[in-house]
């Protein structure tokens, strides 16, 4: 029998997800006969929520919200001592309720909530990779989080930093676009040196590299479309240094899934990843920032079970 948490975001969606949640929580009550669902009250807390109840004994999470609570769901899989995962078998699903929900996207899972509940309900869990970085401490400390969907550095990290200053309430899906222009006034490609496999190593002024598990990202910019969620690989997408008209000149390409055709673009399959730079660069994951590099990504495959 499937014990089941909802984790409610209410500030999702602008604030809407708060007044949608009667309507929601109807529709789960038609395809579940027992749940339990909390709303978050804070940054973080959906990880903590997620890791006490998967550690008391559910089975199934269900996340109500965008790509943040998506992100926090996500590393409540993982014990917050050992990083392993706290139950092989638990699942987690999602009924999208975001500003952008990027993955959702990706994955393709509808945005009515009925269906979306359908879906949990009768889908099979597909077991997906998930993103593993790691951030060098003080000493031989280090940290670590995961990521679901796409993590970047430079250009997309400069702009979530820029982002995180307007209130959610007046974020839209062309937020994102809107702080790209923004951005891209001042801002100046990063000298960046690339380790990949423990093997090759790349060097060069970049604009913005994408380590990519899925393959949207920005609400809505496809960067990797041929990014897969369970082949055990990232898709690395690196941009070279371009001009500020030659940035907007090309983000049609973005949205059209074909920037990886761009002269100035290449692509990597990946499974580890270091990045150092003696610049400063931003780094963000799952829309959420990250600090700066020096860092270092780890594919972990088919780790976290997802109703899709």
């Amino acid at each position: 029998m499937e014990k089941v948490q909802v984790i409610v975001n209410p500030y999702s969606a602008r604030g809407k997800t708060e007044y949608r949640w009667e309507s929601i929580k109807s529709v789960i009550k038609h395809y579940f006969d027992e749940f339990k669902f909390i709303f978050t009250e804070k940054p973080n807390q959906a990880t903590e929520i997620a890791r006490e109840v998967l550690s008391e004994g559910f089975n199934l999470i269900i996340g109500i919200g965008g790509d943040g609570t998506l992100n926090e769901i996500a590393n409540g899989f993982f014990s917050g001592k050992s990083k392993e995962i706290i139950n092989e078998e638990a699942s987690l699903g999602m009924i999208p309720s975001g500003t952008g929900s990027d993955f959702i996207r990706f994955l393709r899972i509808p945005r009515d909530f009925r269906k979306s509940v359908e879906l949990i309900k009768n889908s099979k869990q597909k077991k997906i990779d998930v993103g593993k970085i790691t951030f060098p401490g003080p000493g031989s400390e280090t940290s670590q989080k995961y990521f679901i969907n796409v993590a970047d550095f430079g250009l997309g990290a400069d702009v979530i930093k820029k982002l995180s200053t307007v209130p959610e309430s007046k974020r839209s899906p062309l937020s994102y676009y809107s702080g790209l222009l923004s951005t891209i006034k001042n801002y100046k490609s990063k000298s960046v040196k690339l380790i990949i496999n423990d093997e090759k190593t790349i060097s060069g002024k970049y604009l913005i590299g994408a380590i990519a598990n899925g393959g949207i990202f920005g609400g809505g910019m496809i960067i990797a479309p041929d990014a897969k969620i369970d082949d055990g690989y990232f898709d690395l997408v690196l941009v070279k240094e371009m001009k500020k008209f030659e940035i907007i000149r090309n983000t049609h390409h973005l949205y059209r899934g074909t920037i990886v055709n761009h002269p100035k673009v290449e692509v990597h399959r990946v499974k580890k990843l270091e990045v150092s730079s003696e610049d400063s660069v931003s780094l963000e994951y799952d829309g959420e920032l990250g600090g700066e590099i020096p860092v270092k990504f780890e594919i972990v495959e088919k780790v976290l079970n997802f109703r899709v």
